[in-house]
């Protein structure tokens, strides 16, 4: 099993895709984490009668707000950059075509994609403190520049803001990775996780305003559990003014189910389709 790791890790720490899909959230996060609010906040600094609003966005790019506007950000953005990633990880090697080379050689199939896994969930750890790491640094340094008190959350909340983040990006990596083995493609794998992460998942969270008997089924959904947990643990949803794809929740641990299970199912039908069928 950890020789399949180790193999794993090689060959994944060494595709520039990974590392480009790490970088490219990581911007995205900084962008819309806390530049665009701090820019709206600089234009509405000098206008009295916007005072309040510049003051409120301000208070959400500090020190004190990091839980928050860190875990809001990945239902969403970071939900639908993870399956790129998820895809990735094992949907190129059915394009070079070296599932037929990994397969013959001494580990059987389940402990080559038990490695794959254990590395995909490892980089989606390594996301989710490299993005409240990264918004630690700058809301800090936006803290010291504007001379407000650096009020930092305590570690228990951090630690479970990481936690939740690193659930929501595991299971949506998950979902990328058997999109990729089931149908055996990188692309058609994007292409059907972002469909349905951003656009049907939305339009039954949208119809689930309307029409009750689909509230039960949007409970069940992954960007909808991402939201909610979201929610849970202090972010805003955009109804009220925060981030889009957050959930207004009061508990986490119906989300915090589904995606457990989101994680466990899709690698276990992802291992299971890989054990079972040819490669061709």
């Amino acid at each position: 099993m950890m020789a399949s790791v180790r193999a794993a890790w090689f060959a994944d720490r060494r595709r520039p895709a990974v590392w480009a899909v790490t970088a490219t959230w990581t911007i995205l996060a900084l962008a819309f984490g806390i530049g665009i609010p701090y820019l709206v906040h600089l234009s509405l600094a000098g206008d009295p009668k916007e005072a309040e609003a510049a003051e409120s966005l301000l208070a959400a790019v500090l020190p004190g707000q990091l839980v928050p506007t860190g875990i809001g950000l990945f239902p969403l953005f970071g939900g639908a950059i993870v399956v790129i990633l998820g895809a990735l990880v094992v949907g190129n090697e059915y394009r070079w075509g070296t599932w037929n080379l990994l397969f013959t050689q001494r580990p059987r199939r389940a402990q080559v994609m038990a490695g794959h896994a254990v590395v995909l969930c490892g980089l989606a750890l390594l996301i989710a403190v490299l993005t409240f790491g990264v918004l630690a640094v700058t809301t800090g340094a936006l803290a010291l520049t504007e001379g407000r008190a650096t009020d930092w959350p305590s570690a228990t909340d951090l630690a479970r803001a990481v936690a939740a983040a690193w659930l929501i990006c595991t299971a949506h990596a998950s979902l990328g990775w058997f999109l990729a083995i089931t149908f055996r493609s990188t692309a058609t794998a994007i292409a059907v996780g972002l469909v349905w992460t951003l656009v049907l998942e939305n339009a039954i969270s949208g119809l689930a305003l309307v029409l009750n008997p689909l509230t039960v089924l949007q409970k069940l959904l992954l960007a909808p559990s991402s939201g909610a947990l979201a929610g849970a643990l202090g972010a805003r949803s955009q109804f009220d003014g925060g981030t889009p794809g957050v959930i207004e929740s009061s508990s986490a641990v119906v989300p915090t189910a589904v995606l457990l299970g989101y994680v466990v199912l899709m690698f276990g039908l992802g291992t299971w389709l890989a054990t079972r069928r040819d490669l061709g």
